[in-house]
């Protein structure tokens, strides 16, 4: 009956505004999430359920698409394609909602291939160069390919335990050794999405066509999809397959490391902020191979942290690229003496994905670093390139926008607008915030 009347209402409210209705959306899944995380009845009687790691995933989609909302105003100005727009960002947070929220496994994969959808709608629709295409198929190809295995092993789990709850995993994982081994190969669906280096081609070409928007969206939250799947999962591995726990280190830290020179050659701000996400998202994947609390915990820090602060440096260059009509760091040279206020955005995102103090990055990276040590110390020399490495193509973005000669062409660009400072600062809250109080994301 209930969900009877919300989808009542939903269709009243689609009939007058859709911008309404995704604030409506809002408000009535933010509520559901609530009362799944806090409500033992209601979870014990529904297909959905929410605990510590998926209340974290929900809220950074609910704040990456609102961020999303307000960073596309300039769409306004052709009402059907803002109307296409908006409802784009209605099925995308729908799609990630019962993702995050679905208990069984064969409800999380259909949601989990289902997220594809809208991301590829606002590459395709909505992206900048004719090349959209190319990397649209390049993203479907790569997750298609990629998400066989874990359909085949999610469907012979299913009938080796009789039902596709989680609950029943635990079950599961008493059985012999070479089911264990089969089960753990569908986690190659995830480290496409993670991406893990090997398989992180789709993501620069998706990230350089897509707008705004769509970057916003690949590197707030689909990205973390990976890193989310894998957490669950591993749940129900209880540690006995931690002998593969180094190849999962050695894949995070060796191309972690490969990608973080790759972003020292890069000249389209695009290319190297998403070259990052890669290299970022490497040590989160070392972390989790390490098999420990520690890292398991870090491992959310890092992907809420750098949600938030790769959206923000996408829409940083966002911002740039409206008013140059370029990505190229050859060209948006010398902003500092143009834009000096958005200077200081720029200061502030780049010590982030560096890792720096007073950001929620530092956590996460040093619990990683511990959690990585903890498992092998001889890892200390990689880790230690690691981190000099995140810190020069940091610097590199920074100083390569922000000094130099400007080119004479943009003199005349204005400095940023309200509307951009309020994106960047609620971007930029969240990340100085939470790191006062990461005692509640333990487990």
């Amino acid at each position: 009956m209930l969900k009877f009347l919300l989808l009542m209402m939903g269709l009243m409210i689609m009939s007058i505004s859709k911008e309404f209705m995704l604030y409506f959306l809002y408000l009535t899944l933010l509520s559901l999430n609530w009362l799944l995380m806090y409500n033992q009845n209601m979870v014990s009687n529904s297909f959905f359920a929410s605990d510590v790691l998926s209340w974290f995933m929900i809220l950074l989609t609910m704040w990456i698409i609102f961020m999303m909302l307000m960073s596309s105003q300039g769409y306004k100005i052709n009402n059907y394609f803002y109307q296409k727009f908006m409802f784009v960002l209605i099925l995308m947070m729908i799609l990630l909602f019962l993702t995050f929220s679905a208990t069984d496994l064969l409800s999380f994969y259909i949601f989990f291939e289902g997220s594809l959808i809208p991301i590829y709608l606002l590459i395709v629709g909505w992206g900048y160069q004719p090349e959209r295409l190319q990397a649209g198929i390049y993203l479907l190809l790569y997750t298609i390919f990629a998400s066989l295995p874990l359909l085949i092993s999610i469907f012979f789990t299913g009938k080796m335990m009789g039902g596709y709850s989680f609950m029943f995993l635990n079950n599961f994982m008493e059985t012999p050794f070479w089911i264990n081994m089969w089960f753990f190969f569908s986690i190659f669906a995830f480290l496409v999405k993670l991406p893990a280096f090997y398989v992180h081609l789709w993501l620069p070409k998706a990230h350089v066509e897509a707008p705004v928007s769509g970057s916003m969206m690949l590197a707030g939250v689909l990205l973390k999809l990976g890193c989310y799947g894998m957490m669950r999962f591993m749940m129900f591995f209880q540690g006995k397959v931690a002998f593969l726990s180094t190849i999962l280190v050695s894949l995070g830290l060796l191309g972690g490391l490969a990608v973080s020179f790759i972003c020292l050659r890069q000249v389209d701000l695009k290319a190297l902020i998403a070259y990052s996400s890669v290299s970022h998202m490497g040590l989160a994947l070392g972390g989790l191979g390490s098999w420990g609390l520690w890292g398991y915990s870090s491992c959310l820090y890092t992907c809420v942290a750098h949600g938030l602060c790769s959206s923000g440096l996408f829409f940083l260059s966002g911002v740039i690229y409206e008013r140059s009509g370029s990505r190229s760091m050859m060209i948006n040279k010398g902003m500092l003496e143009i834009m000096p206020s958005v200077s200081f955005w720029w200061f502030m995102y780049c010590i982030g994905n560096m890792a720096a103090p007073i950001v929620l990055n530092l956590v996460g990276e040093l619990g990683l670093l511990g959690s990585i040590l903890s498992f092998s110390f001889m890892s200390m020399i990689l880790l230690m390139f690691f981190s000099f490495m995140g810190a020069c193509y940091s610097l590199y973005l920074f100083s390569s926008t922000q000094h130099g000669m400007h080119y004479s062409g943009i003199r005349s660009l204005s400095d940023g607008m309200v509307r951009e400072y309020l994106i960047l600062f609620l971007h930029f809250f969240p990340l100085f915030f939470l790191i006062l109080e990461v005692d509640f994301m333990t487990f």
